[in-house]
């Protein structure tokens, strides 16, 4: 969706102003035998929002001290708007409901809109992995403008993640295209600011038990039962070494 798109440009504006670029995606997924399951997306933009109401306080009290010009410009000035246009982003992510609203197999779908500590994303249940996969297409195609045709692969005995569908690409797309209309050269330092975000992928297998996985950045609980992938998308060394979500993972 290319307005998601230039949202998300208008949000990493919003986080140079800040100096910070805290934002952490988690796509958590239950797989049970019979192929059924859950997934959840979760954006997490409280770390941003929590020193943007920071700034607000710095610049209430700048005023109600009656403080020097000197003073007041110490403090950063948000944006009007500014809350709206990373609400607004979040929104746009976790409005899912008539996007799935017509795939067989989804129930139980549930959005996370929380705008007092800028947490988005939706939740639902699937019966099978066709209806998962798509699922995910469905999404792709409505938020990103991207085409997938399958994200997912599980026999009970056997787990893939292709490296189709992933958030974190998508978000670089969206960088790259503000850098083709950047004139003043700030998206480098845009990227800068986002060395620290996250996307963490977390795979949960009731009924089985994780023997070991490709991607060498997995991470398997003591009891074997749950996997997390956690990359970031801008971390220089990640990006040398080509990380991505894509992993296949062997069951028992």
């Amino acid at each position: 969706m290319k307005n998601f798109k230039n949202l998300f440009l208008a949000v990493l504006a919003v986080s140079t102003l800040l100096l910070t670029g805290c934002l952490h995606i988690l796509e958590e997924v239950t797989f049970n035998n019979n192929g059924s399951g859950s997934y959840k997306m979760t954006l997490d933009m409280s770390e941003m929002k929590g020193m943007m109401d920071m700034f607000k306080g710095m610049s209430a009290d700048s005023t109600a001290q009656d403080s020097t010009a000197a003073e007041d410009a110490a403090a950063p000035e948000m944006p009007a708007g500014a809350d709206n246009g990373m609400a607004e982003m979040g929104q746009q992510l976790s409005g899912v409901t008539q996007t799935l609203k017509d795939v067989a197999g989804i129930t139980n779908l549930q959005e996370i809109n929380d705008t007092s500590s800028f947490k988005f994303g939706y939740v639902f249940e699937f019966a099978s992995l066709e209806a998962l996969n798509k699922a995910m297409k469905v999404i792709n195609k409505e938020k990103y403008d991207s085409k997938v045709e399958e994200v997912f692969r599980f026999n009970g005995k056997n787990f893939e993640r292709l490296t189709s569908g992933d958030l974190g690409e998508e978000i670089k797309k969206a960088i790259a295209q503000g850098e083709e209309a950047d004139e003043e050269g700030s998206m480098e330092m845009v990227k800068t600011f986002f060395a620290d975000m996250s996307y963490k992928q977390i795979y949960h297998f009731p009924e089985r038990r994780v023997k070991n996985s490709s991607n060498s950045l997995s991470e398997v609980s003591d009891d074997g039962h749950t996997l997390t992938i956690t990359l970031k998308p801008f971390d220089e060394e990640q990006q040398k070494q080509n990380r991505n979500v894509g992993t296949k993972v062997k069951l028992k």
